[in-house]
């Protein structure tokens, strides 16, 4: 027989109510059945899981249940499983747990298509919290700072490459009620050579039982196993199998703040004395042993404040932090020139002698924004949002627009009003982090126009030396887009073209601008070409721009004989309106010779001209041409050219037969 594709290890305890669940969820899924083995161990059940195992299991092959005597924990059963499996790949399947019904099709897919050895799945909480990730990855490896796999999620509900396993001699540590997974992951992802990540279906479903019975729910067991065996497990694989380095301090500190400082909880408030000191002493000896200062940098101040405690036998301050920790109110934010520290008991407390840096927060403050509102107002364009730092009382803060331009390395600050955030309701949010701006891209520029180039908006919110500024943009309300483009000038008579955008890919808000009039050849908007009254051309079109800006745009229309020679000049009517300049441009064709003529625009801003040819959008509908009777003996036609542009055509005119006739006679006399 061939071997499976796929084993899934179950390991059972006392869970005889959702085996059925658990169970079918492997036997509905859409893969090959002949792909897919069960083994199922019976950890010594009292409840008749193992009875029930057996009659699921009948007349099902590839479905193997194994009995053994209660071993203390999920991690001998899962071994027991790794020994009986045949498959290539194993996946971890707890008994009151499911998948979704196309996990290990997918999953075994992208591990054949990739070759990596591990494969997480979407997971989906019933009852519960889970790690999650945005999308899909096809290969990453668990060093890679931005996706962080190794620090998402050491859960063991995974697809493992057996080979893996078993060349590196991977297995669960065995009598511990809790967090064997964790070193087993942690293990196998340390000797992985890519990882997968399937994000765009549910792949398993984590289920909270709801008589709380289950291990993680009952609490995992006394901080003691994790310092005693688990943590310091963990923490000599990372040391045994990374270098110094960045991507060690980063798992250094997934396992310092989860596996280790983490179990320093309100239980231990009314632990008795003996069992303080040995959790004490044990995460002392895993600071000393593990904890480099560039770690314990990378800690959060509350996992800062708790190692120092720990390690230099501060009892009475580690209960007053973890008190202060638990309790329901934040713990306060103090800005000091600079800098901000959270307060935590110790800080600046007279012969506490903890370090200030070991409460500042300063470089993991960040600004949350939104924006919600954004249109043009004449020439400013109006911004209204919200922007306050996480945790830090809006009073006396000071907020400004920065606008950066990458090339050129430029930077203009625009102030901002605080108060109501602007849009429909005014609604500036509970926080009252409102602010409004009208950014001016005429004066923008300390009093000048911006520069041309594309220029990032970011806004900034200080607190006294405190200064913090985030993107501006991704995150914004509803119906909030970017306005049209618009020709802005300037009090100086220089104009230029403003075009608001969001970025692709981050969806931040930047700002286009091009100077000169030339850049209205892009904005301009050809609305009709066509005969007005006989034999007179007409050309109305439009350029975004406010009437304050319009008074400094001036438009000519020109007939050019095509090769030089002869011009014709349009009489040109101008329409200031609320959003655009409208102009009407007449030209009168009596007189012109034969031959092609081009239509030409030209545009003067600030004593400078931009010349550019009247385009015509293609499947413009054809109008007959001028009749001879209102030229003299020519026709006048007006086309397409090849280039998209509008030209006039002047050929001579046919002689009727009538008119032969009377020249026939005349010639005769």
């Amino acid at each position: 027989m061939n071997p499976p594709l796929v084993s899934v290890i179950v390991p059972v305890y006392n869970c005889r109510a959702t085996l059925g669940e658990a169970l079918g969820s492997v036997v509905e899924q859409t893969i090959d059945p002949g792909l897919v083995e069960v083994v199922a161990v019976d950890d010594g059940s009292t409840d008749g899981s193992g009875d029930e195992l057996d009659r699921l299991a009948e007349g099902r092959p590839g479905f193997t249940v194994v009995r053994q005597a209660n071993s203390g924990g999920p991690g001998a059963p899962r071994n027991a499983g790794i020994e009986r499996a045949r498959g290539r790949y194993l996946f971890f399947l707890d008994a009151d747990d499911r998948l979704g019904p196309e996990a290990l099709e997918r999953m075994c897919a992208v591990a054949e298509e990739q070759g990596t050895d591990v494969v997480v799945g979407r997971y989906v909480g019933i009852g519960r919290g889970v790690a999650r990730f945005t999308k899909n990855i096809a290969r990453v490896g668990v060093d890679d700072p931005d996706t962080d796999v190794y620090g998402a999620s050491l859960t063991t509900h995974k697809l493992f490459r057996r080979e893996l396993l078993e060349r590196h001699g991977i297995r669960f540590p065995e009598g511990i009620l809790a967090a064997e997974d964790k070193v087993f992951t942690a293990h196998a992802f340390l000797h992985s050579s890519g990882v997968s990540v399937v994000a765009d279906h549910d792949c398993y479903y984590l289920v909270e039982r709801e008589d709380g019975s289950s291990i993680m729910q009952a609490g995992g067991g006394w901080p003691e196993v994790f310092h005693g065996e688990v943590a310091r497990s963990m923490l000599e694989q990372v040391m045994a199998h990374r270098g110094p380095g960045p991507a060690r301090d980063r798992m250094l500190v997934r396992h310092f703040e989860l596996e280790v400082l983490y179990g320093l909880d309100r239980r231990l408030l009314t632990a008795p004395e003996d069992v303080v000191d040995r959790v004490m002493d044990g995460m002392r000896r895993l600071c000393e042993d593990f904890l480099t200062p560039s770690v314990m940098m990378r800690m959060r101040p509350r996992y800062r404040v708790l190692a120092h405690s720990v390690r230099s036998g501060r009892r009475e301050l580690l209960m007053r932090i973890i008190e202060r920790a638990a309790a329901s109110e934040p713990v306060p934010l103090l800005v000091d020139k600079a800098r901000a520290y959270v307060a935590y008991p110790g800080f600046r407390e007279p012969g506490a002698s903890v370090p200030d840096t070991y409460f500042d927060v300063t470089d993991r403050l960040r600004v949350r924004r939104s924006l919600t509102a954004l249109g043009w107002d004449g020439d400013r364009l109006g911004l209204g949002g919200t922007a306050v730092v996480s945790r830090l009382d809006t009073a006396g803060r000071t907020i400004a627009l920065l606008l950066r331009d990458k090339r050129s390395g430029g930077e203009h600050r625009v102030p901002c009003e605080a108060g109501e955030a602007g849009g429909d309701d005014g609604d500036s949010g509970d926080d009252g982090g409102g602010f409004t701006a009208a950014l001016d891209p005429g004066t923008a520029a300390s009093g000048s126009p911006l520069p041309a180039g594309t220029w990032d908006l970011h806004v900034e919110v200080a607190h006294d030396r405190l200064v913090k500024e985030g993107r501006l943009g991704a995150d914004r309300a509803e119906g909030v887009t970017a306005p049209k483009p618009r020709f802005v000038v300037s009090g100086g008579g220089v104009g230029a073209s403003v075009t608001p955008f969001f970025t692709q890919g981050y969806d931040n808000l930047s700002l286009t601008v091009v100077p000169g009039p030339a850049a209205l050849e892009k904005l301009l908007r050809v609305e009709a070409v066509g005969w007005d009254g006989l034999p007179r051309l007409l050309v109305r079109g439009s350029v975004p721009v406010s009437p304050a800006s319009a008074a400094h745009v001036g438009v000519a229309v020109r007939l050019e004989a095509r090769g030089g020679g002869d011009t014709k000049d349009a009489e040109i009517s101008l329409l200031p309106g609320a959003e655009r300049l409208e102009f009407t441009a007449v030209t009168d064709l009596r007189g012109l010779a034969v031959g092609r003529w081009d239509v030409h625009l030209e545009f003067t801003v600030g004593g400078e001209t931009a010349r550019m040819r009247v385009p015509v959008r293609a499947g413009q509908p054809k109008i007959p041409p001028v009749p001879c009777a209102t030229l003299g003996l020519r026709r006048a036609s007006f086309y397409r050219t090849g280039g998209g542009n509008l030209a006039v055509h002047i050929v001579p005119g046919r002689v009727t037969a009538l008119a032969r006739s009377a020249g026939r006679r005349l010639t005769r006399r």
